[in-house]
């Protein structure tokens, strides 16, 4: 496969890494990235730097907006976008925070659904219709998704968001556009540093609670997204891949 790839919420993190995957595996050709502020990401080795094009992804107007901005179809949609009030834990942001609260107002419970699952609708129904035959789409869901925890919007979201990705494979299997997800286990993020700053205790839970004694990296993940994307995967379309060290096995 080659061409364009879209990644939303491609400027950092999870969504840099699979920027930086789909270009050294030669995946894609390109990539353009749709984030909340527009610029570009450093160029990687050989390739040269990636435009951001500002984009709210849960609103269809910004979307349409930037997708017009980038005047090219991508043979790659990967919707990766997420994660909303869960980061403002670490971002020290006041106000509300009822992420953990299983009696969450609505307005924040809307927000978590709008930003990790509403939003994968909001795009691919942009880009979606223009997609050719041998397409691939990969959304970014997590394992809260798949087992009960205390992230209950969020985990709901990525559950939806899980389901959805099945229920898009089997529609658009007729057309040879294949749909799959990943979803991530831990990962050290700014989440993960606010509720555990310490490294040593942070270690310390890893080792008790996964069986595989190691967390994972951004790298693991978009390593498994970049595969799903390319004609390695050709007859893979449905599947949520976990990258968790075995967690969910728990």
């Amino acid at each position: 496969m080659s061409g364009l790839a879209i990644v939303t919420g491609g400027a950092r993190g999870i969504g840099e890494a699979i920027v930086r995957a789909l270009l050294e595996q030669g995946v894609v050709e390109r990539v353009a990235v749709f984030d909340l502020a527009a610029g570009s990401l450093a160029a990687f080795g050989a390739f040269p730097a990636t435009p951001i094009y500002a984009c709210d992804v849960t609103d269809e107007a910004s979307v349409r907006a930037a997708y017009a901005a980038v005047g090219e179809v991508p043979t790659v949609l990967v919707n990766n976008a997420g994660g909303g009030r869960l980061d403002r834990v670490a971002d020290g942001a006041e106000g509300e925070n009822d992420a953990f609260d299983p009696f969450g107002s609505a307005e924040s419970f809307r927000e978590m659904v709008d930003l990790n699952l509403t939003s994968a609708h909001v795009v691919t129904r942009v880009i979606g219709p223009e997609l050719v035959a041998g397409s691939a789409i990969c959304n970014t869901a997590s394992i809260a998704g798949l087992m009960p925890n205390s992230l209950f919007s969020y985990g709901a979201a990525k559950a939806g968001l899980i389901h959805w990705t099945k229920a898009m494979a089997k529609a658009l299997a007729p057309t040879s556009i294949r749909v799959n997800a990943v979803a991530p286990g831990i990962i050290r993020t700014q989440l993960w540093e606010a509720m555990q700053p310490s490294q040593d205790a942070y270690d310390v839970m890893i080792k008790e609670i996964m069986p595989m004694q190691q967390d994972q990296t951004p790298e693991n993940i978009a390593d498994a997204v970049a595969f799903l994307c390319s004609d390695r995967a050709s007859q893979i379309t449905g599947e949520v891949i976990r990258i968790d060290g075995g967690l969910t096995l728990r």
